[in-house]
């Protein structure tokens, strides 16, 4: 009887593994469709998506030299093909270290990027984005998409 006990105790505190390479995965984006004071037309978008990383090495500390750790990519539709756009200024984003809770090095989270203003014009009528993360240890996260948006 007492085995059973043991081994059922141990078997609710199993702890989960993952891979040293981060996951991440799209919660939302969200937009609005705006004309700016100089009557440039302004996509403001706030990307929402969560991750986890098997190793806990996301973001990087104040003694680091700054380096970006989220990279988003934007796309549009020209005649029914995704091709890249040229943006004036890359899309990417430093993130501070982050600290896992005991020894525990599995890294979950949410992350929240909002204001992501884009001047346009651009070519075509439908916009996407793709984005991923890079850990401290160079490893590059699964890519992820928004999915095509039409802007009217």
């Amino acid at each position: 009887m007492f085995l059973f006990l043991l081994a059922l105790s141990v078997s609710c505190f199993n702890i989960e593994q993952y891979p040293p390479e981060p996951q991440i995965e799209l919660i939302s984006f969200t937009f609005t469709d705006t004309i700016d004071g100089l009557d440039n037309r302004v996509l403001n978008g706030t990307l929402h998506f969560s991750f986890v990383d098997g190793d806990g090495d996301i973001g990087f500390d104040t003694t680091s030299p700054q380096q970006n750790t989220i990279f988003l990519e934007k796309y549009q539709y020209l005649n029914g093909v995704v091709t890249p756009t040229d943006l004036l200024v890359p899309l990417n984003f430093y993130l501070p270290k982050f600290q896992t809770e005991g020894n525990r090095k599995t890294l979950k989270g949410e992350i929240l990027i909002n204001d992501l203003d884009e001047i346009f014009p651009f070519s075509g009528d439908t916009i996407l984005y793709k984005f991923y993360i890079i850990d401290r240890a160079g490893n590059t996260s699964n890519i992820e998409s928004t999915g095509p948006m039409v802007i009217n």
